[in-house]
């Protein structure tokens, strides 16, 4: 299969036109790498109260070069409890040249490729230069990325995706207080204790009964089923859209059986397993109301259009989720004005932290997540400003002798 191949099966149009902007020759080989992993305390943050240490974040940013003048970029984001670390850029490192020798520049020739000299390599990794390919391409047919892959819209409803607080009072102050910026809809990252959880979502419904505003409850798998349907039932529908990976998310039959109960929707984390065959038997056992990816996690923007090509002909929608820094975001925001299944863009909060080292990672305007202007990705980095970073490694290598 080739990205052609990979587009026309998404959408059910062919997609020949755009076959240049994969091409492989000599003159618009690869010929410099840089790597970057960037982290800031900003974005220091913990996601449940059963973390026992706050998480660091680190932005791993990859650009790609080719000797006709054009460039790939992506970022993927990595996280760690203690220190910073290097891992995702020295994990880049050690396979770029095996990339370089393949002589392609299509996405998805490249996976198979590295597959089979690579085999042990991490999805995160293979997102890097997955991500970057794609940016690459539709660089080279000036479109934004959404579009190659087939708009459908050019922007959407986003909700503010907060980090865990230790109290009550903090989780409503900051509903309120990113409100402020034109957010109406909020998810929380909770504590994965029942009677805790219980308290936010009285708490909650106490406060803002008679608000537009809506929200999500993510509890990272943290429940059994009797504590999930417990909390699910006493989460009011009117103002509570979704619970999100309330159990472990293999449990399909459980997860089914909570379907029943609470008329809110019910959907897995998604972070730790979503191959196509797991996708598939998800879907098969009426296990979740919508499913869950993110492209930066899985593979890439082509592993993502695989598992959106099996969700959309099942019936089935896939809420992509975006925590991460703009160029992550973005990444997967393409992917859902490509897809109109997708209802919400999970913006992290707060929100300027994960804009560092960009000079237009802002994706808002008048309350809604819009498609960015510029070709590819569309965001732009500030390379010379990744040096003031907090945490700052970096790689750069050069393949810009000529071949042979």
């Amino acid at each position: 299969m080739t990205a052609i191949d990979l587009l026309t099966a998404y959408s059910g149009e062919r997609a020949q036109e755009f076959e240049p902007y994969f091409r492989y020759s000599k003159p618009s080989r690869i010929v410099g790498v840089e790597i970057h992993a960037v982290g800031m305390e900003s974005t220091t943050a913990r996601y449940s109260g059963r973390d026992t240490d706050a998480w660091k974040v680190v932005n791993n940013i990859l650009r790609i070069k080719t000797a006709d003048g054009y460039e790939g970029v992506s970022g993927v984001d990595s996280y760690y409890q203690g220190d910073y670390s290097d891992e995702h850029l020295r994990a880049l490192q050690g396979v770029i040249a095996e990339l370089v020798a393949i002589e392609s520049l299509d996405p998805v020739v490249v996976a198979a490729l590295l597959d089979r000299v690579q085999a042990r390599l991490r999805d995160a990794v293979r997102s890097s230069i997955d991500i970057a390919l794609w940016d690459l391409a539709s660089r080279k047919a000036n479109r934004p990325l959404y579009e190659l892959l087939g708009a459908k819209r050019d922007s959407m409803e986003p909700y503010a995706s907060l980090p865990f607080y230790d109290s009550l009072p903090e989780h409503i102050a900051a509903v309120q207080e990113y409100a402020k910026l034109g957010y109406t809809n909020f998810k929380y990252h909770v504590w994965g204790s029942i009677d805790e959880d219980m308290e936010l979502v009285k708490l909650t419904q106490q406060m803002f009964a008679d608000t537009s505003f809506r929200f999500m409850v993510d509890l990272e798998e943290a429940y059994d089923f009797g504590d999930a349907l417990r909390l699910g039932e006493q989460m009011d529908e009117g103002l509570f859209v979704w619970l999100e990976g309330p159990i472990e998310d293999e449990l399909f039959a459980q997860y089914g059986e909570l379907r029943k109960s609470p008329a809110l929707q019910i959907i897995p984390a998604g972070y730790r397993v979503y191959s196509r065959e797991f996708l598939t038997r998800g879907i098969e056992a009426g296990a979740w109301d919508s499913g869950r990816f993110d492209a930066t996690v899985i593979g890439g923007i082509s592993k993502a259009l695989e598992l959106l090509t099996v969700a959309n002909d099942a019936g089935i929608a896939i809420e992509i989720q975006s925590w991460g820094h703009s160029l992550a975001q973005a990444a997967n925001l393409h992917l859902m004005l490509a897809n109109e299944r997708t209802r919400y863009f999970e913006a992290p909060m707060p929100k300027e932290a994960y804009e560092f080292g960009m000079t237009n990672g802002n994706l808002m305007d008048q309350g809604r997540v819009v498609a960015p202007e510029r070709p590819g990705l569309g965001i732009n980095v500030d390379w010379n400003s990744l040096a003031t970073a907090d945490f700052h490694e970096s790689a750069e290598l050069d393949f810009s002798a000529a071949p042979d």
